[in-house]
């Protein structure tokens, strides 16, 4: 199979505005999340002439800021919420078949605190396979406290029984998103970031088009489609026609990230706070470890969501009683990142125990909403979302076309495959990249790893690593401005690469390093350039809350 790819680049932005002036779109979608992503590729996938917008960068919200699994959520069976797990695992293995390099099987322990948890949870995992139809990659078994000091040898918890052996699949939340983006963008869609939705433009009873302001250059422009679909997640309601009751329950989640030798995971976890007894996810991702999440009412403003001191306590205190011997403190900690869950409404019922079905309804002709649900069924709800607005008439879709919603991705690829694609290409061979490097593109690019590889033959620099301790090199920065729309330093950063979560300190020298090459390659001038370094410093420095006492922001810059 040959790797088909659309350039994508800031360097067309004008002309992707141009064509979001002057088309009538049949679907016309509000937020670049997960779900707005997986309306867009839906639409590509059913023949209909679609568009996306999004007012920050792509995936800037919750579908940055997660736990980085594809799971059927366990926790949702005490809820009896039998269909959504259902649902969840399902999807999971579809997502895991149809985008092999992104959704990888990860196992997971779950620790069980006594004989008699030890047996429900037996229980209870054999309902979690039952309802994916024993579909996963290998159904859970018990295994008792030898097998996990195997697994897990540095795994110390104090009362620990036994656990549960369960695989889930680890994905990069933002790339994830961004390539399903990038799968409609294949399709034939138009996706521009930093163009934020005003208003939506009616006309008698029905909604007619979007009201859009470049916050690039602040120009006001209207998009005129047959259909708009509100995909904002936590900024839902603002769309909302006035008097509209709020629809969104914003939820706080939060995750730190460490390197997984201060630790000593070998794999993923799932263990309880000695605090309140939630439950909390250690995933290993590479030299990694992530621990997520919290789930709490967040009342604050949705564009300024972190991590604080006092959710650091809590997370520390999870992996001291797991790990003593790590004595995890405060200069373990590499970075942080805190977003908001669209939960939707439920009076009288906690953040932790709100369903996460998702709400699809049409707020007037025209104009639908979808909001809640989980990142792992963002392809379930968008053909739920088209199937209701085919039934709202809203749409028509060729019946040719109206079962391919599951079609797998353009640059997914199999282990098999990639082994064979870069065993076979000379010029891949010849570069001689260290194996933690080529395995990092293959987990985040898939086929469009071999186009990032063999640009390297053209300009052999871009095989050099762009920071120390991480695995990217300079040719995922080209290939992020030719086919991923970076539009800012931050953007490449914080979410194309998680250069930014993994690295401690040094981030003026690392954002200057990054703008001198957006700057050669997008005309930028020493102006621009400046005000790149300084808003991603300033981000990066929000991210590191744990910097914030012992040094100023501009040594924060230094290290």
């Amino acid at each position: 199979m040959s790797t088909k790819l659309k350039t994508w680049s800031s360097k067309d932005r004008q002309k992707y505005l141009n064509d979001l002036k002057k088309t009538t779109y049949d679907v016309l979608v509000i937020g670049g999340g997960i779900t707005g992503a997986g309306v867009l590729r839906e639409c590509g996938l059913k023949g209909l002439k679609a568009a996306l917008i999004e007012k920050d960068d792509f995936a800037f919200g919750t579908s940055s800021k997660s736990t980085r699994l594809a799971h059927g959520g366990v926790r949702y069976i005490l809820n009896l919420e039998f269909g959504l797990v259902s649902e969840e695992t399902r999807e999971r293995d579809w997502l895991r078949d149809a985008y092999p390099n992104m959704a990888r099987p990860v196992p997971i322990i779950y620790a069980n605190y006594s004989l008699i948890e030890a047996i429900i949870m037996a229980l209870f995992f054999k309902v979690y396979d039952a309802l994916a139809g024993f579909g996963n990659y290998r159904n859970s078994r018990h295994i008792n406290k030898k097998n996990i000091k195997r697994l897990e040898p540095n795994l110390m918890i104090p009362g620990l029984h036994s656990g549960t052996l369960l695989y889930e699949c680890i994905i990069n939340d933002a790339r994830l998103t961004l390539e399903v983006i990038k799968e409609g963008v294949i399709l034939g869609a138009t996706a521009v970031n930093y163009a934020k939705a005003n208003k939506i433009i009616s006309k008698g009873k029905g909604a007619v088009g979007v009201e859009v302001v470049d916050r690039e250059t602040n120009e006001t422009f209207i998009i005129s489609a047959k259909t708009i679909v509100n995909a904002t997640g936590p900024w839902t309601d603002l769309l909302m026609p006035k008097g509209t009751k709020p629809l969104i329950r914003p939820a706080k989640g939060i995750h730190i990230a460490v390197k997984r030798e201060s630790i000593g995971n070998v794999s993923g976890l799932y263990v309880k706070s000695t605090v309140d007894k939630r439950g909390v996810f250690l995933l290993a991702h590479g030299e990694f470890t992530h621990i997520g999440t919290t789930d709490t009412d967040y009342r604050g403003d949705l564009n300024e969501c972190y991590t604080n001191n006092l959710e650091y306590e809590y997370f520390k205190g999870i992996i001291n009683h797991c790990f003593p011997d790590a004595k995890f403190a405060p200069e373990d900690l590499l970075g942080s990142y805190a977003g908001s869950r669209p939960l939707v409404i439920e009076p009288g019922v906690s953040a932790d125990k709100t369903s996460r079905r998702e709400y699809i309804s049409e707020v007037m002709p025209g104009f639908f909403v979808i909001a809640g649900g989980k990142l792992t069924i963002f392809r379930a709800m968008a053909e739920k979302l088209l199937t209701f607005a085919e039934k709202k008439k809203a749409v028509t879709v060729q019946k040719s076309k109206s079962l391919c919603s599951k079609t797998p991705f353009t640059l997914g690829i199999t282990r098999k495959e990639w082994d064979i694609m870069i065993g076979g290409n000379p010029t891949i061979r010849g570069l001689k990249l260290d194996e933690k490097t080529t395995e990092h593109v293959y987990q985040n690019y898939g086929r469009g790893g071999i186009i990032l590889l063999e640009s390297i033959k053209k300009d052999p620099s871009l095989k050099q690593k762009i920071a120390d301790g991480q695995p990217n090199i300079w040719a995922e920065l080209d290939y992020a401005l030719d086919y991923e729309q970076v539009t800012h330093v931050k953007d490449f950063l914080l979410r194309r690469t998680d250069l930014s979560l993994h690295q401690r300190g040094n981030h003026d020298e690392l954002g200057r390093k990054i703008a001198a090459r957006m700057a050669q390659r997008l005309g930028w001038d020493k102006n621009r350039a400046e005000r790149e370094v300084s808003d991603y410093v300033t981000l990066a420095f929000k991210n590191k809350f744990f910097l914030k006492k012992t040094v100023t922001k501009s040594t924060a810059r230094g290290g």
